[in-house]
């Protein structure tokens, strides 16, 4: 049956566009046969001129121009295809010149220069007909073309038979496309990574896939007929029906609950978060929805963790900017401990404390608190290393935490309230500066994200003490220098008017002396005598300290037992003690030799016994000691030597070793013997430590060192200190 043209259209079209395209590409194909035929040739022409100008060189050079001309003449007359052959030298002299016949349309010039030292010696030039390849090129469009002819006629024939065929499908071929329809939309939907739901206008579900049945724990005959919201939170399901009437009177496609958290409900009651678009589907029943759901649990954990990371490191950005803030140190670690309490991932009771090493190695001490009771700051004032979970922390150098409070915690307080402990050591290397304790709601469980975190954070806290102990080392050197300067020229002062100074007192004290045996015992002049001859002696011992204190003095070193010599110093002061109802006390452990000053070690040890005694007017208690110690990695006997006198007010404790500084003017104290003390320690290579407080007594601590090492002074002295 013959039907009209106009109803297969759309086929007739594609015919034309099918010749045209065809055309299209005869065109190219034989547009680029012939450029590269024609590329082929000039190519082999350039080869050939450059083999004749290696011939014509040599004869130019020879002036054979006779052999140049027969040459290109042979050269001719051997190729149909050369028209015209000329060889022409640089002064325009034609040597040779072959010509055949006139150039046709298809002939080309070519040209070609030789060059002999750098300057032109013959120019060769050449046309050559190319119409044997027109010629060529003729014949491959014909065959080309004949080809796609035949091709478009077998096309034409294909498509009109196709057309013919389609017109005749029956009625009975849609319904079987239609279901094949269907049941790929199915596969489809089974076959997609996310939960596919097909909702009806009611908000019963009508079709589910293989991952709905997977992600919600239900059989997909169980959710047919049943309203969407089985698979939400209870919470959420009366605000779901009121949106849904409203999004099936005006359906779009696009996300559910754009900046909401939502949530699906597993079979099992297990709670996740989601993601949902909706995508509205029109069919001859009315509107169904789409509806695509993906678990994001994943993901959440993800943001969860950058935004944890986010958090922690403005934590550490705010206390680096703290650290350069212009307040004291201490209201420094204020704040930062402000700043760790307010991160909100951990489940922080807003109470904690920023403990710090000080002057002993062994001993936390706490700096700042927040949220801490009388008696929690009492009782955890100073944690030694070991004793409880903070003790902990900074003996293992790594985070200790509890759950609940357990045996681990030692230091216990009056209205303990159950919690965890969470305690982050601050460590510079092997040292252990400090730590954090936080405490935390009963029941917390660390992971390593909170502690590679909180690490990132008492790092930065280490650097940030580190910094503020090199200002004060900066400090102290600083206060060392001006007393150095000081000390250099009060020795300059001492040595240029001691003997301005000491013979006159010396006459004074001889003349007083003899003046004083004249006199009689009753008479007042007497007793003017005695006190010219007590004052000339404090005077004589003033300088004399004066003269130890500014000059440099050589150490004669020697092995012995300090034990010995604190026994020999206390001996001195028996009678005195025993006077002043003074109970001694001496708690010697094992001690080494050590090479050290015997007589230099006894005068320390004189001066501050004295001192000790002097303290306790009323009777008291005075403890020596000697123990092994580790102090920054150094081994070192410590002389320890306590009384239970009146103690030093704190604001002069820190000026005790001052020169010329004393707290016994009323007794005449020259205010030398603890800055000569300081100075006579330090010459051993050790240190000197006080502690005091008003009304409860005074600790010194002495420190020699007993490692091999060595200490040099100006003056060439060396100290050699080794266990034996």
């Amino acid at each position: 049956m013959t039907l009209p043209v106009f109803r297969y259209r759309r086929v007739m079209i594609s015919f034309i566009a099918i010749l045209l395209a065809s055309f299209s590409v005869v065109v190219a194909v034989i547009l680029a046969h012939e450029r590269e035929m024609l590329d082929d040739a000039r190519r082999a022409t350039f080869g050939d001129l450059e083999l004749m100008g290696a011939f014509v060189q040599d004869a130019v050079l020879r002036h054979d121009y006779a052999a140049v001309e027969q040459f290109l003449e042979h050269w001719g007359e051997g190729h149909e295809d050369i028209i015209e052959l000329k060889a022409t030298a640089a002064n325009n002299f034609i040597i040779s010149h072959y010509r055949r016949g006139a150039p046709s349309n298809y002939s080309f010039p070519f040209k070609n220069t030789i060059q002999y030292a750098g300057r032109d010696l013959v120019t060769l030039e050449m046309a050559r007909d190319f119409s044997s390849i027109r010629d060529s090129l003729d014949r491959f469009m014909l065959r080309l073309i004949s080809g796609s002819v035949l091709f478009t006629v077998l096309l034409g024939i294909t498509l009109w038979y196709s057309m013919k065929k389609l017109a005749l499908v029956p009625m009975e071929r849609e319904i079987a496309i239609r279901r094949e329809a269907e049941k790929k939309f199915r596969t489809l939907m089974d076959s997609a990574p996310d939960a596919m739901i097909y909702v009806d206008g009611d908000g019963k579900i009508a079709l589910v896939n293989e991952q709905t049945e997977r992600l919600f724990g239900y059989p997909r005959q169980e959710l047919q007929g049943k309203e969407i919201e089985i698979l939400m939170p209870e919470r959420f399901r009366g605000i779901h029906r009121e949106k849904r009437t409203g999004y099936y009177a005006k359906p779009k496609a696009r996300a559910m609950g754009a900046g909401l958290d939502l949530y699906g409900l597993a079979r099992d009651g297990r709670e996740f978060p989601v993601d949902i678009g909706l995508s509205p589907v029109e069919t001859e029943e009315g509107t169904f929805v789409l509806a695509d759901i993906r678990d994001i649990t994943d993901r959440k954990a993800a943001e969860k963790k950058i935004e944890r990371a986010y958090y922690f490191q403005s934590a550490i950005s705010s206390i680096l900017q703290i650290s350069l803030s212009p307040v004291s140190f201490e209201e420094q670690l204020g704040r930062m401990l402000d700043i760790v309490l307010s991160i909100p991932f951990l489940p922080l009771l807003s109470k904690g404390c920023i403990y710090l090493v000080e002057d002993d190695p062994e001993v936390l001490v706490m700096k700042v608190h927040r949220g801490y009771t009388g008696e929690m700051q009492t009782a955890c004032a100073k944690v030694r290393f070991g004793v409880c979970l903070c003790g902990l922390a900074a003996s293992k150098h790594e985070v200790i935490s509890c759950e609940n409070i357990d045996d681990r915690h030692e230091i216990q307080y009056k209205g303990m309230m159950p919690h965890s402990n969470y305690c982050i050591p601050v460590l510079s290397g092997e040292n252990v500066l400090g730590v954090i304790s936080l405490l935390m709601k009963e029941g917390y469980k660390r992971n390593k994200e909170d502690d590679a975190l909180m690490s990132s954070i008492a790092n930065t806290m280490a650097g940030v003490i580190e910094r503020r102990h090199a200002e004060q080392e900066k400090q102290r050197l600083q206060e060392q220098l001006v007393q150095v300067e000081k000390l250099s020229a009060l020795g300059r002062l001492t040595a240029n008017v001691a003997h301005e100074i000491r013979n006159p007192l010396t006459s004074i004290g001889g003349y007083a002396r003899r003046l004083n045996k004249k006199i009689s015992g009753e008479a007042d002049e007497k007793t003017y005598t005695e006190i010219i001859i007590a004052e000339a002696n404090r005077l004589e011992r003033i300088l004399r300290n004066v003269l130890v204190y500014s000059s440099e003095t050589r150490l004669n070193l020697g092995s012995h037992d300090i034990r010995e010599i604190i026994n020999d110093s206390l001996n001195t002061f028996e009678v005195l003690c025993h006077e002043k109802s003074i109970r001694v006390e001496k708690l010697f452990a094992d001690a080494p030799l050590i090479i050290t000053d015997k007589e230099q070690i006894r005068e320390v040890i004189n001066n501050i016994v004295s001192n000790a005694i002097d303290s306790m007017p009323a009777g008291g208690l005075l403890t020596v000691s000697v123990k092994k110690e580790v102090r920054n990695g150094m081994q070192y006997l410590n002389i320890k030597i306590t009384d239970t006198g009146k103690g030093i007010p704190e604001d002069k404790l820190k000026r005790v070793f001052e020169p010329f500084f004393t707290t016994k003017v009323l007794e005449h104290g020259t205010g030398l013997g603890l800055a000569i003390s300081k100075k006579i320690i330090e010459d051993h290579g050790g240190f000197i430590r006080v502690e005091s407080e008003a009304g409860k007594g005074s600790t010194f601590n002495l420190y020699l060192p007993y490692e091999k090492r060595s200490h040099h002074r100006e003056n060439g002295a060396k100290s050699l200190i080794k266990e034996k």
